[in-house]
């Protein structure tokens, strides 16, 4: 455990040397690298085309109905979900501002119908909620689905690559991977050392499970998309 806090207290100390030797358009990705080295944060991010049922997933992995869901393509907005005692939304502007809303006015913000193409200019919405999942540094990272007519969404979830420590991937039981999901996995696999894929089940029934390396449809996604 010194060794890990030497490394870590080694690696916040060149970042800051770094800072003022950078592009202007770069501080920020290496002030997030600080800030998650500095408060031990591991992003889980949930990843995915569009309709595959992220959201749904998330709110089954903490048990509350926390994200809105839909038939139609619905998260277009980052949503962060990280350890609070109780539950509670920050709205995080482009502009720098932020503001505390209630969770029922989450879908005004982070959804293509309540804010389409992001005409309210969120830059991301934290969601603060007593999950024990949460409780030592991980926080789980809702992303828009690629692959639909809202191309803004899709740029959205690429550039949140970055922020990667390991993602879920999010595909659905019933047809083959589209084009756009091979795509996808392609990109990532430079940003993302670890991929778990979670099988979802349509809507009418049935429940979704994780699919192993083992899996036939597993071994076909690794094989196709060049993982």
């Amino acid at each position: 455990m010194h060794d890990y806090d030497l490394l870590r207290a080694n690696l916040i100390t060149l970042l800051e040397r770094l800072q003022p030797l950078i592009h202007h358009e770069n501080q920020k990705t290496l002030a997030e690298i600080e800030d998650k080295l500095t408060n031990e944060v591991f992003n889980l991010v949930i990843l995915g085309q569009f309709k595959r049922g992220k959201s749904t997933f998330i709110n089954a992995l903490l048990g509350e109905d926390l994200l809105p869901t839909a038939i139609v393509p619905l998260t277009s907005v980052v949503t962060i979900i990280e350890y609070g005692a109780e539950v509670s939304v920050q709205v995080q502007f482009l502009n720098g501002k932020a503001k505390e809303v209630p969770l029922s006015q989450l879908p005004t913000y982070i959804t293509e119908r309540g804010n389409p193409e992001n005409r309210e200019g969120v830059g991301e919405v934290t969601i603060f909620h007593p999950s024990p999942y949460l409780r030592d540094g991980v926080r789980i990272i809702d992303t828009p689905g690629v692959g639909s007519v809202y191309t803004h969404n899709t740029d959205v979830a690429y550039r949140y690559l970055p922020q990667v420590d390991a993602g879920v991937f999010v595909i659905s039981a019933d047809p083959p991977l589209s084009e756009s999901e091979h795509q996808f996995l392609k990109d990532i696999r430079d940003y993302v050392d670890k991929i778990f894929f979670r099988r979802q089940q349509n809507r009418s029934g049935g429940q979704g499970g994780p699919v192993g390396i083992h899996g036939v449809h597993s071994e076909h996604i690794v094989q196709s998309s060049g993982l």
